[in-house]
């Protein structure tokens, strides 16, 4: 078989190209916009800072890479982030190649790792995504592949360079997502078991992550540890939705299934049952790949099963352990299989995804998907803003220079991406408490001792409440539009005289 880039075979290149490019595909006929989160971390990237309200700095700077190259169009926001999941699958199959001998297991190995991970559900819809998981994702992979081979070098002084590496990927990944945490427990794991050839490496891993993530500790820090406080808020200090504790569990199992798709647990399955004997599953000649790829997968989520006792776990909380289960098929089950499951199988896995996804295109060619039912069209949150937002544009303009507050984040965040050639400023109507949210601690139209203007614009989408009546006397609605699901409204607020 032909080598491509960095010794890997060329099929897995051209899997990963494929795959790259289908997912633009379907991302251009959805004719959907940008999710909520993915308008507000475009909103973050025009002013880049070493933390946010509820995320770490990283995609932030992706999109700033991406728009920088490509503009602010929704495919400008997206691309980078998009490229990260099948370089993610790269860095997987290398590790896959590498584990297995570079021979042709190996190259068996590279194929069916990278094919499983952009066969999941997971790659297949947040792999269209501008997220926080896009950059953990290959954060989380170059860290296992850079761990791998400091263990395999032959002394621990020539694995220094390699932990280097591991801890600026652990660093960088800190940077994306805490949940890159709990890849420490593979390092705490391989400390016990290595420490007295890699410890000095391990340390040395640790105390680069620290410094890399160190500018995030101190933003923190001096803005009151508002990232920090909303991740324990979410997870440690949460409670589960209802009160039960087992719907909360089931619902996290079942999230976990889905994620990783039919395709690779059937394949799981199947190749569990053609096994001999669970001996073949642990060949003797390669015991620690096994263990490896497992140390970067079972703890976090044995870490994510133990928060659903206590609160709602989201089910995207656990995608970098698709590495880890991935790996370990690729390794150890799927090359029983034979070449021709494999055709069939990344034909699947790839496809199911695309197809789900585009539901929602064929509803959109229809004239119907603003209408569908939300079950429906995996796109349905991404829909109508920009048609309602572009409505109020003309009594938006019949008022210059009057500021702009928002009632709620979503309008705030996907008014100004929509609006953001206007010039218009859109702030967050200030909330009286503890703040729900990064606009309304940082950037709301005023704050508590301040002296409110006498004449704004604000933009809602429900009933005007008590609290804004009380504040502003006088109303003048200016506009109203309806586009799908979304209904807006453009009203004049003004103190009496």
């Amino acid at each position: 078989m032909l080598e491509g880039i960095g010794g890997l075979p060329s099929r897995v290149l051209a899997l990963l190209v494929l795959a790259w490019l289908l997912r633009i595909t379907v991302l251009m006929a959805s004719g959907a916009g940008l999710q909520v989160d993915e308008a507000q971390y475009w909103d973050w990237s025009r002013q880049l800072q070493w933390g946010y309200w509820s995320k770490p700095p990283a995609i932030a700077g992706v999109i700033a890479a991406s728009t920088g190259l490509l503009g602010d169009g929704l495919l400008g926001v997206k691309l980078l982030s998009m490229l990260l999941w099948p370089l993610s699958a790269a860095v997987l199959a290398w590790l896959a190649w590498d584990m297995a001998g570079r021979g042709q297991a190996g190259e068996h190995a590279a194929l069916w790792s990278a094919a499983l991970l952009l066969g999941t559900p997971a790659a297949g819809i947040l792999g269209m995504a501008a997220t926080t998981d896009a950059p953990l994702l290959f954060m989380w992979a170059l860290c296992m592949a850079a761990s791998w081979r400091a263990l395999r070098s032959g002394n621990g002084r020539s694995a220094l360079p390699w932990w280097a590496l591991a801890g600026l990927a652990m660093g960088l990944g800190l940077l994306s997502k805490y949940t890159m945490a709990v890849a420490g427990a593979a390092w705490a794991l391989l400390f016990l078991m290595h420490w007295r050839r890699h410890g000095l490496g391990l340390v040395l891993a640790g105390l680069l992550a620290l410094a890399v993530f160190a500018p995030n500790l101190w933003w923190n820090a001096i803005h009151g540890w508002p990232t920090l406080g909303h991740t324990a808020e979410i997870t440690v200090a949460a409670q589960t939705r209802g009160g039960s504790r087992l719907a909360s569990v089931l619902e996290f199992l079942v999230g976990q299934l889905l994620l990783i798709g039919p395709v690779a647990i059937a394949l799981g399955l199947l190749g569990w049952r053609r096994a001999k004997s669970l001996q073949g599953l642990r060949p003797s000649t390669h015991p620690e790949p096994a263990g490896f790829a497992l140390m970067f997968c079972l703890p976090l989520l044995l870490v994510a099963l133990l928060q659903s006792f206590n609160a709602r776990t989201n089910m995207n909380w656990t995608v970098p352990a698709l590495l880890g289960a991935c790996l370990w098929l690729g390794l150890y089950v799927a090359p029983r299989l034979g070449r021709r499951t494999w055709w069939i199988s990344t034909a699947a896995a790839l496809l199911l995804p695309a197809a789900a996804s585009l539901m929602g295109s064929l509803a959109m060619v229809q004239s119907q998907a603003l209408h569908a039912p939300r079950h429906l069209d995996l796109w349905a949150r991404m829909r109508g803003w920009e048609p309602a937002l572009r409505e109020l544009q003309a009594p938006l303009a019949a008022e210059p220079g009057l500021p702009v507050a928002a009632t709620r984040r979503d309008l705030l965040v996907h008014a100004r991406y929509i609006w953001r050639d206007l010039d218009r400023s859109v702030m967050a109507w200030p909330h009286e408490g503890r703040a729900r949210h990064h606009y309304e601690q940082f950037e709301s139209l005023w704050s508590s001792g301040q002296e409110p203007p006498r004449r704004l614009l604000v933009l809602t989408d429900a009933p005007l409440s008590d609290e804004f009546k009380r504040q502003y006397p006088r109303w003048q609605q200016l506009g109203a539009s309806v586009s799908g699901r979304i209904r807006l409204e453009l009203w004049l607020a003004t103190v009496e005289p």
